[in-house]
């Protein structure tokens, strides 16, 4: 998701509040209460700055593209058509016949030619070294799309494609993606090295005698750094598929390279080791943690004791959320609240009243018996990819099966600015 559209679907959950507020009174036949009153200039406050936000990503991405399409030496009409213009490029091009012109003794031409030298620009810019003897690059953007497709592969293989009558293709099953739609940053296009994250640190001050003389003192600004972390896997796809010039075959490359992408950076997010991948949020240091160190059955009590750990830090009011496993939330979604008010932990896709997200993605820990259940304000989280999606096309490392290899790299890395805008329970039991 562009950063435009992250701050615009923000903008319209603001109004959408307001717009609750004004029909809860409008239902009761009364104005405002003094709460309601505060609630909802809060929300128009956060609304304007929003409106702010939208301007200023429009036209950094505008900038972006128009950086890219020159690198690429494509000619776009002036007067804000690039967008377009590189929208039509986009719709062109035929990941199929990339991969059949990147093989030894080929060479791309066209649409997928243009494609092949704006990834270029974005790894020479990140500073990312190529190999485009066999193989092309892709920009991130194109693994970025808003919209999935809805004819995707159901066989493992892509087998179910080939045959001699029409193919029926239906939604394989993946993990949920989320931490966008929670607020967290995606940075792409980075170049060099380690990337801070800048932290500021709140002014210090004191009460003093008449006449006494203040001591300055300075604040830094500091935070962790984004480090490129090399991302790639390999796949082998038959030759008899690869032959195949339908739409859907198309949709069904590109999305298993775009489903393949996210999950991997958001899998690393919630639970990386570290080292050669990210330090995911259940390790991440700094990380607030409850006071539960051996399993125990999910409460409200223990549900809110991750609210209070970050208020007690003063660590952030911005983008608070739940996330966790689907089998925690089977589990509060049945768990009532208290013994008389008929209401349940889980209630409309929220959790006492924050946006909460389950996902297969979150691990089981503890020999697979605690669901771990996490806090935070998930617009602490940064997301960062180093140039293109480079492809490496193989034809012969699987001739006896009759089938080409495509190996993919890629650079990213994930970091929180202030840890303690998170707090985790690792021990709920479901």
């Amino acid at each position: 998701m562009k950063k435009s559209d992250l701050f615009k679907q923000q903008r319209s959950q603001k109004l959408d509040a307001q717009a609750a507020i004004l029909d809860k009174c409008k239902a009761e036949n009364r104005e405002m209460n003094a709460a309601e009153v505060l609630s909802f200039d809060a929300l128009d406050v956060e609304s304007t700055e929003l409106e702010g936000q939208i301007a200023r990503a429009l036209k950094a991405e505008k900038i972006e593209l128009e950086i890219a399409s020159r690198a690429a030496g494509a000619v776009l009409p002036a007067g804000g058509g690039e967008e377009k213009e590189l929208d039509k490029i986009q719709k062109r091009f035929s990941i199929v016949k990339a991969i059949r012109d990147a093989h030894p003794g080929k060479q791309l031409s066209g649409v997928e030619k243009e494609i092949h030298e704006m990834g270029l620009a974005e790894s020479r810019a990140a500073g990312v070294t190529t190999d485009t003897d066999t193989g092309f690059s892709m920009p991130i953007s194109m693994l970025r799309a808003s919209q999935q497709t809805v004819s995707q592969d159901s066989g493992a293989f892509g087998g179910t494609l080939v045959q001699n009558g029409a193919p029926i293709i239906v939604d394989p099953l993946r993990p949920r993606l989320f931490l966008e739609a929670l607020g967290a940053s995606f940075i792409t296009g980075l170049s060099g090295g380690d990337i801070p994250l800048i932290v500021a640190s709140d002014f210090a001050m004191e009460f003093l005698a008449e006449g006494a003389a203040l001591t300055p003192t300075k604040k830094q600004y500091a935070g962790p750094s984004l480090n490129p972390k090399r991302a790639g896997g390999a796949v082998d796809i038959s030759n008899r598929l690869i032959m195949q010039s339908s739409v859907d075959v198309e949709a069904l490359i590109m999305t298993g390279l775009r489903n393949g992408f996210s999950q991997l950076l958001e899998s690393a997010s919630i639970n990386g080791a570290g080292g050669n991948a990210p330090t995911g949020l259940l390790s991440y240091a700094g990380v607030l943690a409850s006071t539960t160190t051996a399993s125990a059955a999910a409460t409200f009590a223990l549900i809110v004791e991750l609210q209070s750990l970050i208020e007690e830090n003063d660590a952030t009011e911005q983008s608070l959320g739940y996330l966790m496993h689907p089998k925690l939330k089977a589990f509060l979604k049945q768990l009532k609240k208290d013994a008389g008010s008929g209401m349940f932990l889980f209630q409309d896709n929220m959790l006492d009243g924050y946006n909460a997200v389950a996902t297969s993605l979150m691990p089981k820990l503890n020999s697979n018996a605690n669901f771990p259940l996490i806090f935070g304000d998930f617009s602490q989280m940064t997301i960062g990819q180093w140039g293109a999606i480079n492809i490496k096309v193989n034809p012969y490392s699987a001739d006896l099966s009759d089938s080409v290899r495509l190996t993919l790299n890629t650079h990213a890395d994930m970091q929180i600015a202030n840890a303690k805008a998170f707090a985790k329970n690792a021990f709920l039991t479901a």
